[in-house]
This record gives structure tokens, C-alpha cells and sequence, in this order.
């Protein structure tokens, strides 16, 4: 199929980001709506078997239905409930819902692109018997409701029925992954968004220009006439662009450890909804599919961990990583926050620029492998807490000396010292080792050496990652 980017050089209007909800503002953490979009209810303090997803509105704005991951539908207005796949068991989740023209039925699609139809939704194909590179995270249906596409995390773009393909994202290596996909009014075009706010257009889809760096988005909305589109973050701010106007936003309805996974438009466009769910979290003990995929994603990113399905204590020490370069909570589970700073593709910036060394970052608690200015793997790590300490006679106080060392001495092995157990440790300076231990706290809790996870400094050992020789820069 022939596949074109549409790349419209200049930006009509500038990102409008907005914290304070408009005046016309209604609902509550799962819910909100603006502008002329009307508030009928949602899931807000039941008590789900899964969390919310996505969201579907019908035709004519007098309903909306919200969905789960295990394909559960809540309908309210005048949407009616056609069917859903609560009681079916699924292969994989279902991650999104699009509604028929007359609002008498609507589709499901599930990550592996299966499609579930109900009500007058008819089936018209699916990825289901595909093996796909990556996830479907979408779907949106055509004006006619004869035909629908899927996108895939990657940005591949799948047509069904009298869907056209108009072209993907699939082969541009994206920065970070697709999060939501929506048509023109016409169905002539379609834009899709990463997590990062960056806008692919395609077809007759104008690009207006991309949310700002810091963003993490979830939601894109085309207006009525085409010719805007709003985007969403996960915190519940919105971006207008082209002749969106801007209604409010979502910033500070949505509750902790939830995150916005769809922004839909009114008929009118003056207006939308914006829509929560609770990610799944993962935490220790959890295993399996999501679990592995956590964890490649996470190897992927540089935060080492074997990727084996397992929620370990290796993990929780990647997860750490992760949440002290992304500066949010240090929880070690996979939670609303952790999730996004993993979607948004989230690492640590190294300071050398050049050459091959070992970076122990004490701000940040981050041990970081560099090759020529690229951070290869990191590792959380615990260095000198600054308290007092007595030891063979005296007082000392635990600080991990900062400068630029060599790894000087090492032993393959388990090293005893006054101060504690060193396994494998890798002097750089003095008595101060990289050296592994059973516990890495998220914060600075050593009498000055930087400690390492076991698994991590036999990683380093096996992989020949810091032999003799090497630089350690340490700094705060």
C-alpha cells in the first residue's frame, strides 16, 4: 500500500496548556467534562474488577460508554449497553472501544488486535491471527461505520472495510510510543500521538503542532471541522491546537495513581470529555506476560534486569532506577507514574560526553555505564549517607569521595571489611569499592562505597563491563 507523511511545515497555533478546570466544568476523578459536553455519571468509587481504559461517546453527544481492560462496559446517558466481554476469558486486554454511527453498537479491540463487535458493530477483520511487532493501543472508526483502523504502540496502522490506510509511523523509530489515534470528521486522514506530544499526520490530517516536552500525552481529539485537535496528558492537562478552543482541563481531578487515557470531542467540538482509569500496577510477586514486557521495555531503556516474567527484587531495583531519572516517587512498584515514565521512554543523562566510564551520580543515586557520551545500562545504587560512624577506634563520617578515579583493585569474590560485607567489590579510590550487597535501599544508606544489587555487579563482572583500568566519575 502506498503510504505518505503529511507534514505541514508551520504551526497555526501554538500548544495552549491550561492547570484550572473552566467554570462549565462537571464530574469528578474518572470523569470530566467542558465546554458543552455534559456530564451523565461514570465508574468514580465503584469498586472495578478492572481499571478503565477508554471511552467511546455516541454520535449525537447524549451518551458516553467507558470501558475496562477486561472489556467491561458502563453506559450512561442515553448510550445504551450493547454486550461486552466481562465474563469472557481473553487473551490479551482490551485497550480501546469505538461506536457505531447510530450509537446501536460499538467494537472492542484487545492489544493483540482481537475485535469484538455488539449491537450493529459489524466485524470487519481483525489482527487477532497476526503476530504483531507491537502492541494495537487504538482504534477509531470511519464516518460511514463500515470501516475502522487500529495503531499499534509503533506507530503501524492497521485498515479494515472501508477504512483507506493512509499511511504509519512504523518505519520513523519513534522517540517514544504511540499513545491514541484519531480521524478527520471526513475520514479522509488520521493523526496519531506519541507519549512525548509528538503529532504524525496523515492523509488529509493537518499537523498544528506537538505538546511540549515535558507532557506525557495519552489522548488526541480531532474539532468538528478538521481543522485542530486537542491533546491530553496523563494528569489531565489539554492542548489545543489549530481552532480548538480551549474548555479546561483535568489538572488536579485526577486522583493519585490514576492516569487520562482518552479525551473524546462533543458534535459541536465546543467541547469535551476527558477520561481516567488506574493502570494496572505491577508489584512484587506479580509474574507473566506483563511483567516480561515490563521488563524488556525497561532493558530496552538501559535499567538492567533479566527479562524472565519474575517481579523480584532485581526488578524493584530497575523500577527504582527509573522513578529516581524520572524524579517521581521512589516506590519500586510498577504504578500510574512509573508507567508513564516508562512510556514516555524516560533515562538518565549522563555529564561525559566522551570515552568509556562508570558514573556514579550521588544527586540522583544512579550508577550509570557511558560509552562516548551514551548511557549503556543503570543501575540504582546507595552511596554515603553523611552520618557518623565509629569504626577501629575512631569517627568517621560515611561520604563517598567525588572526583574522577580508577578502578584499581578488584576481587572475584566476597570481601570482608570492618565495616560490612563486599561482595565482588571494585576498588576505585582507597578502602571505596563498587561493590555488590543484599540491600540497596532507594537512598543514600553506605558508609561511603557505592553499593550495587549482587545481581547487578555479577552482570558487571561477567559482561566485562568495568575491568581494570576503567574510569569512575563521581559527582553530586
Amino acid at each position: 500500500m502506498f503510504r505518505r507523511l503529511v507534514v505541514v511545515l508551520a504551526v497555526l497555533f501554538a500548544a495552549l496548556p491550561f492547570a484550572a478546570p473552566a467554570a462549565s466544568a462537571a464530574g469528578d476523578g474518572t470523569l470530566a467534562a467542558f465546554g458543552d459536553a455534559p456530564y451523565f455519571g461514570s465508574t468514580d468509587g465503584l469498586a472495578l474488577t478492572r481499571p478503565i481504559v477508554g471511552m467511546a461517546a455516541t454520535r449525537a453527544g447524549d451518551g458516553y460508554w467507558l470501558l475496562a481492560s477486561d472489556g467491561g462496559v458502563f453506559s450512561y446517558g442515553n448510550a445504551a449497553f450493547h454486550g461486552s466481554t466481562g465474563d469472557i476469558r481473553l487473551n490479551q486486554p482490551v485497550v480501546g472501544m469505538a461506536a457505531t454511527p447510530s450509537g446501536d453498537g460499538y467494537w472492542l479491540v484487545a492489544a493483540d488486535g482481537g475485535i469484538f463487535s455488539f449491537g450493529d458493530a459489524p466485524f470487519l477483520g481483525s489482527t487477532g491471527d497476526l503476530r504483531l511487532a507491537k502492541p494495537i493501543v487504538g482504534m477509531v472508526v470511519t464516518a460511514t461505520g463500515n470501516g475502522y483502523w487500529l495503531v499499534a504502540s509503533d506507530g503501524g496502522v492497521f485498515a479494515f472495510g472501508d477504512a483507506p490506510f493512509y499511511g504509519s509511523a512504523a518505519d520513523l523509530h519513534l522517540a517514544r510510543p504511540v499513545s491514541a489515534i484519531a480521524p478527520t470528521p471526513d475520514g479522509g486522514g488520521y493523526w496519531m500521538v506519541a507519549a512525548d506530544g509528538s503529532v504524525y499526520s496523515f492523509g488529509n490530517a493537518a499537523w498544528f503542532g506537538n505538546a511540549p516536552g515535558h507532557a506525557i500525552v495519552t489522548g488526541i481529539t480531532s474539532t468538528a471541522t478538521g481543522q485542530g485537535y486537542w491533546l491530553a496528558d496523563a494528569t489531565g492537562g489539554v492542548f489545543s491546537f489549530g481552532d480548538a478552543g480551549f474548555f479546561g482541563s483535568a489538572s488536579g481531578q485526577v486522583a493519585p495513581g490514576k492516569a487520562v487515557v482518552a479525551i473524546i470531542r462533543t458534535p459541536s467540538g465546543q467541547g469535551y470529555w476527558v477520561a481516567s482509569g488506574e493502570p494496572t500496577i505491577l508489584a512484587p510477586g506479580s509474574s507473566g506476560g506483563p511483567v516480561a514486557a515490563m521488563q524488556s521495555r525497561l532493558n530496552a531503556l538501559g535499567y538492567w534486569v533479566p527479562v524472565d516474567g519474575s517481579f523480584g527484587p532485581v526488578t524493584t531495583q530497575a523500577l527504582y532506577a527509573l522513578q529516581k531519572a524520572a524524579r517521581i516517587p521512589r516506590t519500586g512498584v510498577f504504578d500510574a507514574a512509573t508507567q508513564a515514565a516508562l512510556a514516555a521512554g524516560v533515562q538518565p543523562v549522563p555529564r561525559s560526553t566522551e570515552g568509556y566510564l562508570v558514573e556514579v551520580d550521588k544527586t540522583h543515586q544512579l550508577v550509570m555505564i557511558v560509552s562516548n557520551g551514551r548511557v549503556v545500562e543503570t543501575f540504582n545504587t546507595s552511596t554515603g549517607n553523611g552520618q557518623r560512624y565509629y569504626s577501629e577506634g575512631h569517627w568517621d563520617v560515611a561520604v563517598t569521595p567525588e572526583g574522577l578515579f580508577h578502578i584499581y583493585m578488584q576481587q572475584n569474590g566476597l570481601r570482608i571489611s570492618p565495616l560490612g560485607e563486599l561482595w565482588r567489590p571494585k576498588f576505585f579510590t582507597g578502602g571505596y569499592a563498587l561493590h555488590g550487597s543484599p540491600s540497596i535501599p532507594p537512598y543514600p544508606a553506605s558508609h561511603g562505597c557505592v553499593r550495587l544489587s549482587n545481581a547487578a555487579i555479577n552482570w558487571i563482572w561477567d559482561t566485562g563491563a568495568a575491568p581494570m583500568g576503567t574510569a569512575v566519575w563521581v559527582y553530586s
